[in-house]
């Protein structure tokens, strides 16, 4: 082998072993994700996940979109956010120990009550509803999460908790669609 074919590969040989070397730097760990600390925690976590989008989706429809609908039969826009305050101050209200709240999402063909209230008095409603459901997450505890939700049904306090927020969670679907159907990013799409 020539001098210079030597000191070629002892220049390679070199430029490997730092590569090798480097690659066997040992990561760091990212610590372990931190297991809720209740029954309560953990379904409020995913409650809260479906409501920010929810309220996210509110704030982001038109003042003049609020009474589109896609047909005729189904809920205008003021009527879904309408209908889940609805959803939130029903299951809520008892167990956070409040007396229960007027439906808003009232009325007839034609004549909904959500269609004529102001974006601004629906979002109010919704964030509002939104916050009693907190208070109901924060009273229930795992002492107490097997007792009776109170009002109608025969739901535990989880139970209710639960049930809500699979109801809200199906609505943000319609939701998803409806912002779609008018060419909008749903919260739980934008940044992809």
């Amino acid at each position: 082998m020539t001098k210079t074919a030597l000191v070629c590969a002892s220049v390679a040989m070199f430029g490997m072993s730092l590569v090798s070397v480097s690659a066997q730097t040992p990561a760091t760990t990212a610590p372990a994700p931190q297991l809720p600390t209740s029954t309560s925690a953990e379904v409020n976590g995913f409650y809260t996940n479906i409501a920010n989008f929810i309220a996210k989706s509110a704030a982001m429809v038109p003042a003049d979109k609020f009474t589109w609908q896609p047909t005729p039969d189904v809920r205008s826009f003021a009527r879904l956010f309408a209908h889940i305050t609805d959803d939130n101050n029903g299951a809520c209200a008892a167990i956070a120990g409040v007396p229960a709240i007027p439906r808003v999402d009232t009325g007839a063909a034609g004549n909904w009550a959500a269609d004529k209230l102001s974006k601004a008095d629906l979002e109010k409603g919704l964030t509002d509803s939104i916050a009693l459901c907190q208070k109901a997450f924060a009273a229930v505890n795992q002492t107490n999460m097997m007792e009776s939700a109170g009002g109608r049904g025969t739901r535990t306090k989880i139970g209710g908790l639960i049930y809500n927020t699979s109801h809200i969670n199906e609505h943000y679907g319609n939701l998803v669609t409806y912002l779609r159907l008018n060419n909008m990013v749903p919260p739980s799409s934008a940044g992809r």
